[in-house]
């Protein structure tokens, strides 16, 4: 799996988005989607879901510190 560069992350964490779907966030953070499955059921990454689609909301990546405002 080849790592995402800081300027994809930047694009791909755009402040101005709402939420991302599953892929776009790994991708943009550089985890596996087990990983983030795993942080769900923890309960350190909180999904939202648009009829049946995950989604990780703005305010977790606000939260993790992805997003500054």
């Amino acid at each position: 799996m080849s790592r995402t560069s800081y300027k994809d992350q930047r694009l791909l964490l755009a402040p101005e988005r709402l939420g991302w779907r599953i892929p776009e966030w790994t991708k943009a953070i550089g985890i596996s989607r087990p990983t983030l499955w795993r942080q769900v059921k923890r309960g350190d990454l909180k999904l939202v879901y648009i009829g049946p689609t995950p989604m990780v909301p703005r305010s977790e990546a606000i939260r993790l510190g992805f997003i500054h405002e």
